[in-house]
């Protein structure tokens, strides 16, 4: 009889099969929470985002909220750009340079006007640079006066109505306030206009109405424009077309400004004649010895002849009762005490060794 014996089996490979079984799923489902892990985390992170996004797209302005600061910031620039341009002309010009022009300039046109009073071409009086700015000097008081004036009068109508839009903001009556305004700006470009086409007497009565109009109008109108649009809380216009439009105000204002003081000085100017015109009899008396006799000698003037000796036989006429009105280029500009515009005249003599003056103060 043969005896088959199975060979024992070992008791701890016994036990390590059961434990290797057992662990193999324990180390799969460890694996399967750590992957878990990260994939919820990701799950997390997406829908958090997610609805970051969402809030982010409900709290994204829309775009008639966002459009408002875009474009007050736009026109901010665009003022700034204006200052700029300003800035570097007036730079480029130089205040010193543009000062000089300008008083020259504004002598020159009332000193023309002053001697245009007694006739006299300022061409014939050989008046220098330096003579016309002292004259400019006289004249620009009162336009400086008046362009100071009026800047007070703007600052405190600006600071009525931008109290008026801060404490009201969006008020009717802050519409009606710029309406008003607009109309006004309206009626003085008319004026201006008028004034410029249909010059005459009865359209320009007041010295300076039209040029001062030209000024005001459309700057009154861009104001009443501007207030509008800050009452209702957003620019009527675009920042490129308000730019445009502040630079032709500008220039506008600037062209009549510039007009209107040339008209004071002219004014100023046959003022200056009138004065003197007036005060000739209290003027020094000229005693003028000349060669030869003066023709169409004017009212109120003495002519007397003198012995001509061996010595001095050239002087024979003496003529007394001028009295000088301008001495300048060569030239002395003479006139009678009693002068009248329109039946007097001005005597020009050369003022060399042909002549022979002598002055007698008056009392």
């Amino acid at each position: 009889m043969t005896t088959t014996h199975e060979p024992a089996s070992d008791p701890a490979t016994r036990q390590d099969a059961p434990c290797t079984q057992e662990t193999a799923p324990k180390q799969e489902t460890a694996g399967a929470q750590e992957a878990a892990v990260p994939q919820e985390a990701a799950g997390a992170q997406k829908t958090k985002t997610g609805q970051e996004t969402k809030a982010g797209r409900e709290t994204k302005p829309g775009p008639e909220e966002g459009t408002g600061p875009e474009e007050e910031a736009t026109a901010a620039s665009g003022q700034e750009a204006v200052s700029a341009r300003v800035r570097q002309l007036a730079e480029a010009v130089g205040p010193t340079t543009l000062a000089t022009a300008l008083l020259i300039y504004f002598g020159y046109v009332a000193t023309r006007a002053r001697f245009d009073y007694f006739g006299i071409s300022l061409d014939l009086t050989g008046l220098s640079n330096q003579s016309l700015l002292l004259d400019g000097l006289e004249v620009v008081y009162v336009p400086a006066a008046l362009i100071c004036l009026g800047a007070l009068l703007v600052i405190g109508v600006h600071a009525a109505v931008s109290r008026q839009l801060a404490r009201r903001p969006g008020d009717p009556v802050n519409t009606f306030l710029a309406a008003g305004i607009t109309l006004v700006g309206l009626l003085l470009v008319g004026r201006a206009v008028i004034g410029i086409f249909l010059g005459d007497a009865s359209t320009s009565v007041v010295i300076g109405t039209t040029p001062l109009a030209l000024a005001s109008g459309p700057a009154t109108v861009a104001y009443g424009i501007h207030i509008h649009g800050k009452n209702r809380g957003r620019p009527l216009m675009s920042p490129r077309l308000a730019r445009n439009g502040v630079l032709s105000v500008l220039g506008l204002a600037v062209a009549g400004l510039f007009w209107a003081s040339t008209t004071v000085a002219w004014a100023y100017g046959t003022g200056r004649g009138e004065q003197d015109a007036r005060e000739l009899p209290k003027r020094a008396e000229v005693i003028l010895d000349v060669k030869e006799p003066l023709q169409d000698v004017p009212v109120g003037i003495t002519h007397i002849r003198l012995k001509t000796t061996g010595k001095d036989p050239s002087f024979a006429h003496r003529y007394r009762g001028f009295r000088l009105l301008l001495a300048s280029g060569g030239r002395l500009f003479l006139v009678n005490p009693e002068w009248k515009l329109g039946r007097d005249q001005t005597i020009v003599v050369p003022y060399d060794n042909g002549i022979r003056v002598q002055l007698i103060s008056q009392p």
